[in-house]
């Protein structure tokens, strides 16, 4: 019986995640810093323009790669420190040597393709080495009853709560300019209603 594939089948997709302290905002920021020179020194960015615009795709591909470090975290592999520094350098690197070879066409839809399939395509390789290092939420956590959580949360799992927040903010935005374009269109459509009342 795996007990932690059984946990992950049965949590919850969004968890409610605690608020975040100053601590957890300092490493975000920082991580975010470091994403960025990584991104900005191992690929050519010559071909998204001037300085703005190269500016703009480095965030751009920043905020992407972000969703290989939740892909490690929904499977529960909370990497953390050069451990998860070396998983993400890797399909960058591997990006940046194939731009440098001349082979990517279309830089974009490859890079995006490329961090999305590095977990799945190296799930056994990641999973061995959680469990060698004890990382997986099963053993850092205590559902089995063994010991407390850690005082210190890993970085993916505030990355996740990052995007959570951000989905949320952005859901609450769409839903308001749903609600908005409704009253919009009753108004109308009650507008349309009298004028044709009128009209007979």
């Amino acid at each position: 019986m795996n007990v932690l594939q059984n946990y992950l089948e049965e949590r919850d997709e969004s968890p409610q995640f605690p608020a975040l302290n100053a601590a957890a905002e300092v490493r975000l920021t920082k991580f975010d810093a470091w994403l960025y020179d990584k991104l900005a020194s191992l690929i050519d960015w010559t071909w998204a323009g001037d300085e703005t615009a190269k500016v703009r795709r480095i965030n751009q591909a920043r905020n992407y790669v972000e969703r290989l470090v939740i892909a490690l975290w929904r499977r529960g592999w909370l990497l953390d420190g050069k451990t998860l520094a070396r998983h993400i350098v890797a399909p960058l690197q591997c990006i940046a040597d194939y731009q440098k070879k001349g082979t990517i066409k279309n830089f974009w839809p490859y890079f995006c393709a490329t961090i999305d399939r590095y977990v799945g395509v190296n799930s056994e390789e990641i999973q061995v080495e959680t469990q060698r290092i004890g990382s997986s939420i099963g053993q850092i956590t205590g559902l089995l009853g063994l010991k407390d959580a850690p005082k210190e949360r890993a970085l993916p799992e505030l990355i996740a709560q990052r995007a959570q927040e951000v989905a949320k903010a952005h859901e609450s935005t769409l839903r308001e300019k749903q609600a908005a374009l409704r009253r919009n269109a009753a108004v109308a459509a009650e507008d349309d209603r009298q004028i044709s009342l009128f009209d007979a």
